[in-house]
């Protein structure tokens, strides 16, 4: 059975559609069967690209995705975009990056051609990567695979969101600030390294729970369990605050209200044709 892959590609970017053509034209010429994800073929999009997809090339949806991988095109925003809309998470993902970083966008452009090979022989390895599942009382979000963030929506000094924090239904701490972040081993270099967190080993199963600007200064980030059940409560006289999954999707959260997050059931799974450690050097340059 031939390999059955599908494409996405960041909308109305003409660098990410140049590189998507090109790998439609190599699972062609390669012999694989190519789906691009319906969304994207709308006339507004096509135009707006000036792309041409052949007649022949099928369309697949990520609500329904009938692929065995999917080539995602983009960044970090295009690649979180496709995992929260996803179905089926056991699908892995091939990341292409369009820019120098992008930590788990494994492929440049130039290696487009050697690494659909690769898909083809199974010539490489998938990595698990965990999430974050959020639930409150007025809804869940999608799995986070960055971090689950709580921040207020307030201005002025109706700004101050004041949480109680749990782990295990243990009580930890009280704080004010403008929030609090818990991030996964790959989210600590995003948020949650910006507003002073650690960095975790992406091998690690464990979480970090990081305070935004806590007027409390003896609160500090902590790491913690993947195991755990972390569970955070607005006070009667908190500001109105925002759930965010990956800077992405929110739910409102008023005072009173909880939000509830454990490790996702469902990892992210992602294709790596390079030394997972190889990360380590888009977070730390080389002089």
């Amino acid at each position: 059975m031939d390999l059955r892959i599908g494409v996405y590609f960041k909308p109305f970017s003409k660098l990410a559609s140049d590189v998507a053509l090109k790998v439609i034209d190599e699972c062609i010429r390669r012999g694989a069967e190519v789906y691009v994800e319906e969304s994207l073929l709308n006339d507004k999009n096509l135009r707006g690209m000036g792309l041409s997809i052949p007649v022949s090339i099928g369309r697949f949806s990520l609500s329904n995705p009938a692929v065995d991988i999917i080539a995602v095109i983009g960044g970090d925003g295009t690649l979180l975009r496709v995992l929260h809309t996803l179905r089926d998470p056991r699908i892995p993902i091939m990341a292409i990056r369009m820019g120098r970083r992008g930590f788990l966008l494994d492929v440049t452009p130039l290696e487009i051609s050697e690494r659909i090979g690769d898909l083809i022989e199974g010539r490489y390895k998938i990595v698990s990567y965990l999430r974050l599942r959020a639930a409150s009382e007025v809804g869940e979000l999608p799995p986070a695979l960055n971090e689950i963030a709580v921040v207020s929506i307030g201005t002025g000094r109706s700004k101050v969101v004041r949480l109680k924090v749990y782990k295990d239904d243990k009580f930890l701490y009280y704080m004010e600030g403008d929030g609090i972040i818990v991030a996964t081993p790959v989210g600590s270099t995003a948020y949650s390294m910006a507003a002073g967190g650690p960095i975790l080993d992406h091998e690690l199963r464990a979480f970090v729970i990081t305070p935004l600007a806590p007027v409390n200064i003896w609160i500090r980030p902590m790491v913690i369990n993947a195991g755990s059940t972390i569970k955070i409560i607005l006070a009667e006289d908190s500001a109105e605050a925002y759930a965010i999954a990956d800077g992405q999707e929110s739910i409102k959260l008023n005072p009173q209200s909880s939000i509830t997050i454990t490790v996702h059931n469902e990892p992210a799974r992602i294709i790596r044709f390079h030394d997972i450690s190889n990360v380590y050097e888009r977070i730390f340059p080389r002089s």
